[in-house]
């Protein structure tokens, strides 16, 4: 089975196999300890030259800023056909990476929001990149 790193990695740094569709060419992001991330592309707030400091400062903020109870569920078996990789989509640019066999998509959502407010009561960054690859804690 993957990692949540392993995820975000692959699913932000190579084409959907399923649509074809590619990556945006500058895109950041950030993973909190339980599996919620951060992913942006450059715009006024944080342009392209961000440091991973400010990105990490941009996902720590967007994680404090955004608690809706709101989430949509994707599966995402076309980069991982046979692992139950799950993507939940919960705010403007905050998902978490859900990696466990629910039989219900519902289910998945409701771990990921769980670990989202996990992260949101402790947001330990275990990983940031910024917008040209460089890397950090």
């Amino acid at each position: 089975m993957p990692t949540p790193l392993e995820v975000v990695e692959t699913v932000f740094t190579s084409p959907n196999p399923e649509t074809g569709s590619e990556p945006p060419p500058e895109v950041a992001w950030a993973l909190f300890k339980n599996g919620t991330a951060y992913v942006a592309v450059p715009d006024e707030e944080l342009d392209a030259t961000a440091s991973v400091e400010q990105v990490a400062d941009a996902a720590r903020a967007a994680l404090q800023a955004h608690q809706s109870g709101d989430f949509t569920v994707s599966r995402i078996s076309g980069w991982y056909p046979d692992d139950p990789v799950w993507l939940i989509w919960l705010d403007d640019g905050l998902f978490a990476v859900v990696i466990e066999d629910y039989p219900h998509e519902i289910t998945a959502g409701v771990v990921g929001r769980a670990a989202r407010e996990l992260d949101s009561a402790s947001p330990e960054l275990v990983y940031v990149r910024n917008f040209r690859g460089e890397q950090g804690p």
